[in-house]
């Protein structure tokens, strides 16, 4: 009676093992299920391990990513630190303030970049070049592209194929220019001295260093400049560019301010309220740059 009272005992063997179920019925369980189910324990231990260290990593790179890229981020763009003056070099390139519009949707710039002038007295070093960007075929100074293609496409709005055939000249090609007139001037049936032709080619073709196209501010329109005055397209210019920004460069009457004959093809810009204001007073660029400097 006392062995039949002793506790159920496991069974076991090399083979096999015998458990009890919840149920109270055996269960006969192989070693090799054991094995695989050991292994199968193994492997999900593992596979959280893997999950957890997949997750350590990829915090780690938010974390440095946010510490490199976004925090200096927001730091230049929105925040000034008090010890930080407008003097400070700092505050160029992401730094600078944010341009201003105007009515037009364009951007308004400060004199120091629309009145900037290259001609005989204010010549430029050979070094200088601003950064381009072709807009209407032609190479300009990237902060006035928009300006000419607006204008362009109001233009053509209104009926009219506005075009360009030159914008920026660079140094080399400029003194190349002058000296190929110079020449011709020296060959021609007039047979001008080397002082006469420089003197007349200077009128038309300036030398290098003191051309304003240079600056990447004008541009040529297609047209014949005896002709051109005559044109839709002159008409259309006179009434409408200065919305944009732009005036005729070399203006009827103005030699002896400009050294340059009068040609109506080439147009420059200066911004629509310096525009506007030499309209007004019938001013070339240096009447008009003259005129503020006096007061």
């Amino acid at each position: 009676m006392r062995r039949r009272r002793q506790k159920r005992q496991f069974l076991r063997s090399t083979n096999h093992i015998l458990d009890i179920s919840p149920a109270g019925r055996n269960i006969f369980v192989s070693r090799d299920k054991q094995i695989q189910n050991h292994k199968a324990r193994r492997i999900k231990i593992w596979m959280r391990v893997v999950s957890v260290l997949a997750v350590l990593v990829s915090l780690g790179a938010a974390a440095l990513f946010v510490w490199s890229y976004l925090i200096p981020y927001f730091q230049r763009e929105f925040i000034l630190p008090p010890s930080v003056t407008e003097e400070d070099p700092l505050l160029t390139g992401s730094m600078a303030p944010l341009p201003v519009y105007d009515d037009m949707g364009l951007p308004v710039y400060d004199n120091d970049m629309c009145l900037f002038v290259i001609n005989r007295t204010t010549p430029a070093e050979e070094g200088f070049e601003p950064v381009l960007y072709t807009a209407e075929s032609v190479a300009v100074d990237a902060r006035i592209a928009d300006a000419l293609r607006q204008m362009t496409a109001a233009a053509q709005e209104d009926g009219l194929a506005l075009t360009f055939t030159e914008g920026y000249v660079s140094y080399e090609e400029q003194g190349r220019r002058f000296d190929e007139l110079v020449d011709e001037l020296m060959n021609g049936d007039e047979g001008l001295t080397a002082v006469m032709a420089k003197t007349e080619a200077a009128s038309i073709q300036p030398a290098a260093g003191q051309s304003d196209f240079q600056t990447g501010l004008c541009v040529r329109v297609s047209g014949s400049p005896e002709t051109f005055g005559d044109s839709k397209t002159y008409s259309w210019l006179r009434n409408n560019m200065g919305k944009y920004g732009f005036v005729f460069r070399y203006p009827e009457g103005k030699l002896n301010m400009t050294g340059m004959k009068p040609d109506p093809t080439v147009i420059r810009y200066v911004g629509s309220a310096n525009a506007a204001a030499m309209q007004q007073r019938s001013m070339c660029l240096e009447e008009y740059v003259a005129y503020l400097n006096s007061q």
